[in-house]
């Protein structure tokens, strides 16, 4: 019997007894926040166990889990692996010890076929509560005869379960395999015992405790079951194998790896470890790629990248000199084509991913390892943490694999002085780090089962009548009301409100009462999906069952542009750089929108220029924003863009940009799978503008941008920056690139040390022309000496000069080698022409000057008569005023 086969088996077995059999939720949490990972069948159960739930009864199903504590121990141990598949059935408050003891002895011995006499039952022996007779009196009765003396008793650390210091807490039930005497170690203590003899094949959790403050053990009113059974464990059991990797999960992989690397699997001890490692990290990392998460350094896309990176670095180890773990996609599809199609439809994305992931870190190991070569040996006592974080921020090089590259030549590693170097390093970011409101999740437990469904309105009106259907204080304890001044939660029995989801923020607004406001919505969210929570602030006296006009506030169409064009961009990136770009991320606020992107190069100038300019085409085309609940097949259908790993409802809402609606829907500009608030056509954004592109890690990029009004009030204030900086430069602003550029230059060959740096000047030292002024309105003319300043830095200097001063024409000149340079200019309030004024004092020095009216420049010969020059300079000033 295959793998396959024990799945489908073990599922049928308990749907014949009653069971439901659930599909297996995601690897990433929904609405967890204490997980990083599910990590057991029991974790989608949760909102039963605590009485949220109560439409079913019992359940079954094989859940997809991850634990990231085994990481370092796989391949080092045979039982030892990150992603593995969890069998298990479960009550809430049904079936107890009896049946779930029986089911499992009949599962075990029948269904599966196993040999009785192999098997070894634990039950709770006492401690911090009683002993559990009445298990040991079920398995007296359920193990055929002679069979007794298999049942064991163990204690507090092996069978007994409690979610914390107080809280649901229950004796266990672990069912022992016998592998034989040739796996047990000398002085082996029997089931339980750490050597690989006697392994646990399936616990039973027997939650029937309320633990209280003090240790007191109170009887549940409803009791529950867990089971839990690792396939991969049942499978080498059923299989007759030694261990999980010699079975039918693992077989195809590391064939497929044995080929393609051309070495033995099991031709040495380190080839063996060598290829559980790549097998394993394998099809752990193809799962989790197949639920969107990308490499990263941080939370699960560090997780992921370690299985990468570690799988890459033992194939090199193999003799792989070329990313190769792409390669090997197609077993792993193999083993799971039937049971998980998430990842057969992921195939293209695993592959790309895989490949450009271990492409990098093929060229950063090879910098690394070097570095990590000069370190071992300049620190043969150990490798300080500080140059251990940096090997891994700088060369991204794994803290894990300096770690084993440091122990082969027994050299300590400072892991506590890596830590404290890695939070350093993350306190800034973490400081501007704002959660997805999964932290609420559990605030609003309790209230999403007391409380109603919210009907959302939102996608055709922005206010409406709503009924409160409760109240929350920010503790998230039911109150009756709240009193003016106070904030807390409001659930609504109809609600326009968008709540926060998909990269798009909660919506604002006001509950009022006969016209009066009553409260301030702060915020919007919907933790469980079910019912949407109003953050409000009351303005008046806010009751639970009061009626109320709701009304969202207008900044809900900006930020219905700012989405919109999040699908514009992303429509725009696929056409520059192919249909493998997708989504890894996005926020949407009224004031702008953040897109991340997948792509294996940054993008140049030019090529952002064109993802804008086909955004702002298809604006300028006005394509119709049709949206619309469809089947969710229709996504396939129609080839539909969609985020790997998202839970889509059925139906589902598409939103559909083109000219022709659905019943043209392949021709078309963009179609996705979204539940945000849209636009009706992309006239109404005006303008899509890219305002910034930067790195996210490698391999993910961030766009961000404003569309429609958000991108109006962005260009109005640069207007008003270009106009204030051209006012300060004396220039128009569309010379405004052209005088930074000269003051750049400038400012340049003083740095080099090849120009001379102008002196500071101050409005006092010039010299004053004309004392009654140029017009009589009391406008100066001043003439200043620069010294022998060049051409560049008589620019500089002319810039200090004006500043501060008000209505005055200045003539600012130098004398070097022999040239008399000089600028005139005005602080823009004086009528006269400099450009005028400077050719004629250029024609005096027998040279030449020009420019503009309110700048201009020239040259000639050095006057031999200064005060007559000046003479000639007052009269131009007078003639060009």
């Amino acid at each position: 019997m295959q793998s396959y086969q024990i799945r489908k088996s073990f599922l049928d077995f308990f749907a014949k007894h009653g069971h439901p059999v659930v599909k297996s939720s995601p690897l990433i949490p929904e609405g967890d926040p204490t997980l990083l990972f599910t990590s057991a069948g029991m974790v989608q159960f949760k909102p039963y166990y605590l009485g949220l739930k109560t439409d079913m009864k019992r359940a079954a199903s094989c859940q997809k889990s991850f634990r990231t504590t085994d990481i370092d121990n796989v391949g080092r141990t045979s039982r030892h692996m990150t992603f593995f598949e969890m069998l298990g059935n479960f009550s809430f408050g049904d079936y107890f010890k009896a049946e779930s003891i029986s089911w499992g002895w009949e599962f075990l011995t029948k269904e599966m076929g196993l040999p009785a006499e192999r098997f070894y039952p634990s039950v709770y022996r006492g401690g911090v509560a009683p002993k559990d007779d009445e298990a040991r009196a079920i398995w007296e009765k359920v193990l055929p005869k002679g069979l007794q003396s298999h049942i064991v008793e163990l204690g507090d650390s092996d069978n007994f379960w409690a979610m914390g210091d107080t809280g649901p807490s229950g004796p266990c039930s672990e069912i022992y395999w016998d592998r034989g005497e040739r796996f047990a170690h000398k002085g082996c203590a029997g089931p339980g015992c750490s050597c690989d003899r006697y392994i646990e094949v399936w616990n039973h959790v027997f939650t029937q405790f309320d633990k209280r403050p003090g240790g007191v053990f109170e009887p549940l009113p409803k009791k529950n079951i867990d089971t839990g059974m690792g396939l991969e464990r049942l499978a080498f059991v059923v299989e007759g194998k030694d261990n999980a990797f010699e079975t039918s999960l693992f077989t195809p992989i590391m064939d497929a790896a044995s080929k393609l690397l051309k070495v033995e699997a099991g031709s040495s001890p380190e080839a063996v470890a060598a290829f559980r490692i790549i097998s394993e990290h394998l099809r752990a990392s193809a799962f989790l790629l197949a639920e969107g998460i990308i490499p990263s350094n941080e939370g699960r896309g560090y997780v992921l990248r370690r299985l990468v990176r570690r799988a890459s670095r033992y194939g090199r180890m193999l003799g792989a000199k070329d990313p190769f773990l792409h390669r090997l996609v197609p077993s792993v599809h193999e083993v799971y084509k039937d049971v998980y199609p998430e990842i057969i439809s992921a195939e293209k994305t695993i592959k790309e991913a895989l490949k450009f992931e271990e492409q990098g870190f093929i060229e950063t190991l090879e910098t690394g390892e070097k570095y990590l070569s000069d370190l071992l040996e300049k620190n043969p006592h150990g490798v300080p943490g500080e140059e251990a974080f940096k090997l891994y921020e700088t060369y991204g090089f794994p803290l894990e694999l300096t770690r084993e590259i440091a122990l082969k030549k027994n050299i300590p590693l400072d892991e506590e002085g890596f830590e404290r170097a890695r939070k350093a390093a993350q306190a800034t970011a973490k400081a501007g780090w704002k959660d997805s409101g999964e932290k609420n999740a559990f605030l609003f437990q309790k209230a999403e089962e007391k409380f109603p469904a919210t009907v959302f309105t939102g996608y055709e009106a922005v206010e409406g009548q709503a009924k409160i259907v409760g109240l929350l204080d920010t503790a998230g304890n039911f109150t009756d009301s709240l009193k003016p001044g106070l904030e807390g939660w409001a659930a609504l029995d109809r609600t326009p409100f968008y709540a926060e989801s998909g990269g798009q923020v909660g919506d604002l607004g006001l509950f009022l009462s006969d016209g009066r406001a009553v409260a301030e919505v702060l915020d919007t969210q919907k933790p469980a999906g079910k019912v949407f929570f109003h953050r409000v602030k009351a303005v008046e006296r806010l009751d639970a069952g009061q009626k109320v006009t709701v009304q969202v506030s207008t900044l809900r169409y900006r930020t219905a542009c700012n989405h919109t064009a999040v699908h514009v961009i992303n429509a725009a990136l696929k056409q520059v750089f192919g249909e493998s770009t997708r989504q890894a991320g996005s926020i949407v606020t009224p004031d702008k929108f953040r897109f991340d992107y997948t792509t294996t190069k940054a993008p140049t100038k030019e090529e952002l220029a064109k993802v804008e300019a086909i955004a702002n085409a298809a604006v300028a085309e006005n394509y119709r924003v049709f949206k619309a609940e469809r089947p969710l097949k229709d996504a396939e259908k129609f080839g539909a863009t969609t985020l790997l790993g998202e839970k889509y409802a059925d139906p589902a809402r598409f939103v559909l940009i083109n000219k022709g609606g659905f019943e043209h829907a392949k021709d078309r500009y963009s179609l996705e799978l979204c539940g945000g608030t849209h636009i009706d056509s992309l006239g109404e954004l005006m303008l899509v503008k890219v305002l910034k592109d930067s790195s996210v890690s490698r391999g993910v990029r961030r766009i961000e941008g404003v569309a429609g009004l958000a991108a109006v009030d962005h260009l109005r204030a640069a207007a008003e920056l270009a106009e204030a900086a051209a006012k300060k430069l004396s220039v128009p602003v569309e010379e405004l690139p052209a005088r930074l550029e000269q003051l750049l230059a400038s400012l340049k060959e003083l740095k080099s040390g090849k120009a001379k740096a102008a002196p500071a000047a101050k409005a006092g030292e010039g010299k004053k022309l004309l004392s009654g002024g140029i017009d009589g309105s009391g406008s100066s003319f001043m003439v200043y000496d620069a010294g022998d300043l060049d051409m560049k830095a008589l620019r500089g200097f002319s810039d200090q000069v004006k500043k501060g001063l008000s209505s005055t024409l200045l003539f600012i000149y130098s004398v070097s080698g022999g040239k008399f340079s000089f600028i005139v200019t005005h602080t823009g309030d004086v009528g006269a022409d400099a450009s005028a004024i400077a050719k004629g004092a250029a024609a005096a020095l027998n040279g030449s000057g020009g420019g503009r009216k309110d700048f201009a420049q020239g040259g000639g010969e050095p006057p031999a008569d200064m005060a007559a020059f000046e003479k000639t300079l007052a009269e131009l000033a007078k003639k060009h005023i």
